[in-house]
């Protein structure tokens, strides 16, 4: 039997490991004893995207873990899920069906992070028939809207789509106020190939207008009107516009429920610049790094994050925010209001933040002082800054 532990980094600063193994009998297949995932912080999700990776590397020719140059059908075990993987000339196949290597890749990535949390064969075995059924492209439109952009007076305009599965194999895309296409299952990897991607492969789903995209989706040509509609619609889902609505209300939504333990402040133009957090420990600040148009921020570390501490000067004791702290998305392209939304509730448990995040601690000046809290006074600075 032969075994091989997969380790996937947790998302901290713990340096510990979710774990899992692969194993097969098949002579023929080469498994090391160990994999470690490293994450691809180029995508949306770093932990899926660096699974998908390893799993590229697995089945692909150029490592050759499964016989190279012939047709095999092998059984493997991700921990207690059995699987079937085949190849037939260039063509893989997963449980008997054919699929392309990124497909594949992508339902093994799931299950493997899965197994990791649990081991009940059946369950993990669903888990593969439902990603299976709805490839990982199309799932990740009909959870983010489908992307989608083109140019007008040189400019590249980006939007976000409306769609909803009607079928085992369909689904429809609002391309203009009121007008729903379709599209097949199957052809959305090609299209996100290109509008998710940047991939240049293929012809029919790349650089479409605005005209050749209502074309194919609807079966016939707009009218001069039809596109002037569309266009109008397009640009009114601008993609960073629709990002930053949804992700500012998250943090709304956080206000009100948690009214007590965050306190906001917001400038002349209604821009949330500064958050104040009231951690289990200790009080935390929140602040915006940007200047101009927040909504077109795309970093990692929009969001400063200080720690408010009692400092001797003077020969008194005077509150002061101590920062920035280093903390890092996972992912490019996070907006704003998920940058502050993930912050806050961190370090509302900043008991438990503060074990993980190591950057945290060299900041704490008074690691057994429990009452270092804001006052009215360090409120009333942050209100007078606001106001200028």
């Amino acid at each position: 039997m032969k075994e091989m532990e997969i380790q996937i980094k947790k998302p901290n600063d713990s340096n510990e490991y979710y774990t899992t193994t692969i194993t097969c009998n098949e002579k023929s297949v080469y498994l090391p004893s160990r994999r470690t995932v490293i994450y691809d912080m180029s995508h949306k999700d770093p932990v899926h995207a660096g699974i998908v990776k390893l799993w590229k590397e697995i089945l692909g020719t150029r490592r050759s873990y499964f016989p190279n140059g012939r047709d095999y059908n092998i059984m493997i075990m991700i921990k207690s899920c059995p699987l079937l993987i085949g190849r037939s000339g260039n063509r893989l196949k997963l449980q008997g069906q054919f699929a392309s290597l990124s497909t594949i890749a992508s339902v093994l990535a799931r299950v493997t992070y899965k197994s990791c949390f649990e081991d009940d064969p059946e369950k993990l075995m669903l888990s593969v028939y439902s990603t299976m059924n709805l490839p990982e492209d199309a799932r990740y439109c009909l959870e983010n809207r489908m992307p989608f952009h083109f140019y007008e007076d040189f400019e590249k305009i980006e939007v976000r789509l409306n769609c909803e599965q009607i079928s085992d194999t369909e689904i429809a895309v609002e391309i203009s106020d009121g007008v729903w296409g379709t599209m097949k299952v199957k052809d959305v990897q090609a299209y996100c190939n290109f509008y998710l991607r940047n991939q240049e492969r293929g012809k029919k789903w790349k650089r479409l207008s605005p005209k050749k995209l209502y074309s194919i989706l609807v079966g016939n040509k707009p009218t001069e009107s039809q596109l002037k509609v569309m266009t109008a619609f397009l640009k009114q889902n601008r993609m960073g516009d629709i990002v930053e609505k949804r992700a500012m209300q998250l943090v709304d939504d956080m206000l009100t429920q948690h009214k007590d333990r965050l306190i906001p402040f917001f400038d002349n133009s209604g821009v949330l610049r500064d958050l104040v957090v009231k951690g289990k420990k200790y009080d935390w600040r929140l602040s915006y790094r940007g200047a101009g148009d927040y909504r077109r921020t795309n970093g990692r570390q929009n969001v400063s994050t200080y720690l408010l501490q009692k400092i001797r000067r003077d020969n008194q004791d005077v509150l002061e925010w101590k920062g920035p702290i280093c903390i890092d998305n996972m992912a490019q392209g996070s907006p704003l209001g998920d940058q502050y939304a993930a912050r806050a509730l961190a370090l509302m448990n900043d008991t438990h933040t503060m074990k993980i995040v190591s950057t945290i601690r060299s900041y704490i000046v008074n690691k057994n002082d429990e009452n270092v809290r804001v006052d009215e006074n360090v409120l009333r600075e942050l209100r007078e800054r606001d106001s200028e």
